[in-house]
């Protein structure tokens, strides 16, 4: 196990294929406040009310060969971070979280999907985006960020607003969907009326689902975490993550014109802020 690897990182990454007893070490490693001087085994297993074979077991389901190596990287990275410590604990934990969903994104990461979505976007005539929730954040956020581009857009955040959508939409739309579970009724049924009135339909999720989704691109972004935490970062990051490659992808295509509807947008909002200024 190399050095550069953080070694909080390491625990939280394998926390899913720990045993409620091996949760409970790692919590107590997560937690590096409440950790004593005292590292040895001996004195963790007492500590902590576990046999010293538990450590053993522990650390080799984070990857190291034994207690001793995953003890040595723990303490040397606490005594690096001690003698140049710009960050408290809590923030770097943080960090850690942001860190390990990029590291997802790139594995879930499928440039030739985007680009395809992006190009469904470049040619549809109006495109919608639906969200509930935190996810409604997202469509909203969709909304403000691509109309600066050019693209002929709405936001939709509930139910009675789906349905009264779907319901005018033809071949020349596009509905891009958000539900981080992949379980909002609303968000599955608006879609598969959407995909029926010949409109194409896109979600972002991050749950795999046992039978195929039938919308004509599904994208998967990293799951939020792990589930017995209460979360530290937002609950929109995964999936604003995915949408700044999207993002990046549409702006490609015709670029310069894009540009310049961009620059077109901030210079008449200045300019309406200059007049009311001077009324």
């Amino acid at each position: 196990m190399e050095n550069k690897v953080d070694v909080y990182e390491i625990i939280e990454m394998h926390l899913d294929d720990m045993t409620e007893l091996e949760r409970h070490i790692a919590h107590y490693f997560l937690t590096p406040e409440g950790v004593q001087n005292d590292l040895s085994s001996q004195q963790v297993a007492l500590t902590l009310h576990i046999s010293p074979s538990a450590l053993t077991r522990f650390a080799k389901k984070c990857g190291f060969t034994g207690y001793r190596e995953f003890i040595f990287q723990y303490i040397h990275q606490n005594q690096k971070t001690e003698s140049n410590k710009k960050l408290s604990d809590l923030s770097r934990r943080v960090f850690h979280n942001y860190s390990k969903l990029q590291e997802n994104t790139k594995k879930l990461l499928n440039e030739e999907q985007l680009l395809r979505i992006a190009s469904m976007m470049e040619g549809a005539d109006r495109v919608y985006f639906f969200g509930t929730g935190s996810s409604g954040l997202v469509a909203r956020e969709m909304k403000l960020r691509f109309m600066r581009l050019g693209v002929v857009c709405e936001a939709l955040t509930d139910p009675d607003g789906f349905a009264w959508t779907t319901s005018i939409m033809d071949k020349n739309c596009l509905v891009i969907a958000f539900s981080l579970s992949g379980k909002t009724l609303s968000i599955l049924d608006s879609l598969t009326d959407a995909k029926q009135m010949g409109a194409q339909t896109v979600l972002f999720t991050s749950q795999f689902p046992k039978e195929k989704i039938p919308f004509h691109e599904t994208v998967f972004v990293s799951p939020h975490g792990q589930p017995d935490y209460i979360q530290r970062i937002s609950a929109q990051f995964p999936m604003l993550l995915m949408i700044d490659f999207l993002y990046a992808y549409f702006l490609e295509i015709d670029r310069e014109r894009k540009e310049k509807i961009f620059n077109s947008y901030w210079e008449n909002k200045k300019l309406n802020g200059y007049h009311r200024k001077t009324r």
